[in-house]
């Protein structure tokens, strides 16, 4: 690749600031770190005091209301616009808590992003429930209502905690937005339904291929085509064939006609040459990283690069960059080298930076050609 990769050691929105030029990025993917499993009451609980810095830690709630989260709070509001309103807005409604330290710590990051990115460019914002409402605003406020293109909800698990005072939480929420209306997409498709599959492709030939059996002549819904009237095998069509000689006749020889005692041919669609259907916004056909499985790297947040693979294959092409600013183990990073995409990620943690080095290393040997930029790693 002529870009070199790089991996970041460092806080996410210096480095956003300093190292990355505007408009450079194609697709963004952000998995924040936040600590869902703690009582929603207790994020909204009232905080005083001042408490240290607030400082990122793999596998801890980040985001706590203290003197940092409101100097950036401050920082947000005197810059004006409409991030600065929605953010004074969600102080009004939700008053000086560890949801808003999160939103104030989210809003420049996501404005540095916003900058990066390419006019086709996206981003791809993945959450939970618990603060998906308050980030679409923020992201509405940021990127622009317009620019809102879908709320993806992902069926992380299957598995949930039996309680009689609300239903399981067994999904994530992604939400995609662009930089403008002229955003690159690559439309992601599913696999058939079985059900479909059943009914309309009953048939097999004699090498296994399943296919359907289709009209190649014209019926009454159709009407007449005096032009498509003529004779084929013996046969000619009262209202006329589906297609010119030439398309029939190509269909003949490829195997893909089937006469009937009658002497009437059906058209043979072999599924394997059909498109599978675009999916919609419900992904429920990839599971989570199992524990016996090979890619699971012991990651509490670790998500399964399936899920990585077809954000990056719908957002991006071969060639572009990707971004992650909170990447992590470096799921979204291995994914982008083997789909052949540049990249570039980031992270705080030491731990983090390490695990990744040695992934990508395991992964692709020399192949994995980047550089790690930061001070205080470990060697």
């Amino acid at each position: 690749m002529a870009h070199e990769n790089l991996l970041y050691y460092g806080d996410n929105l210096d480095v956003l600031r300093r190292r990355v030029a505007g408009e450079s990025v194609d697709l963004v993917y952000l998995d924040p770190p936040f600590n869902s499993a703690q009582n929603y009451n207790a994020l909204l609980k009232e905080r005083n005091g001042t408490e240290p810095a607030a400082q990122i830690r793999a596998f801890e709630d980040t985001w706590r209301w203290d003197q940092a989260a409101a100097r950036a709070y401050q920082e947000i509001v005197e810059g004006g616009g409409k991030v600065a309103q929605a953010m004074i807005a969600f102080r009004s409604c939700l008053g000086a808590n560890d949801m808003l330290a999160y939103l104030a710590m989210m809003a420049p990051r996501l404005v540095e992003l916003r900058r990066v990115l390419k006019a086709m460019g996206s981003i791809w914002l993945h959450c939970d429930p618990t603060a998906s409402h308050y980030l679409k605003m923020l992201m509405d406020a940021v990127f622009g209502a317009a620019n809102f293109v879908n709320e993806i909800i992902w069926r992380r698990t299957t598995s949930h905690t039996t309680t009689t005072r609300s239903c399981g939480r067994i999904t994530d929420t992604i939400l995609f937005f662009s930089k403008s209306s002229k955003y690159r997409f690559n439309p992601p498709r599913g696999d058939h339904d079985e059900d479909y599959l059943k009914r309309f492709y009953r048939h097999s030939d004699k090498d296994g291929r399943r296919y359907r059996l289709h009209l190649v002549e014209r019926n009454n819904a159709l009407g007449a085509r005096k032009n498509l009237i003529y004779e084929y095998k013996g046969y000619t069509p009262r209202l006329g064939w589906m297609m010119e000689r030439e398309k029939l006749q190509q269909l003949d020889e490829q195997g893909k006609l089937q006469w009937s005692s009658r002497g009437r041919p059906v058209r043979r669609i072999y599924l394997d040459e059909v498109a599978r259907p675009p999916l919609g916004n419900l992904w429920a056909d990839i599971p989570p990283i199992q524990a016996q499985s090979s890619e699971r790297l012991g990651y509490p947040t670790q998500k399964p690069e399936a899920l990585l693979e077809r954000i990056i294959r719908a957002g991006s092409n071969e060639g572009d960059l990707v971004l992650d600013p909170f990447c992590g183990c470096g799921t979204t990073l291995a994914v982008a080298q083997r789909l052949n995409r540049r990249w570039i990620g980031m992270d705080i943690t030491q731990l983090a930076i390490n695990l990744m080095k040695r992934r990508l290393h395991d992964s692709f040997g020399k192949n994995a050609a980047f550089k790690v930029i930061g001070e205080g790693l470990a060697k």
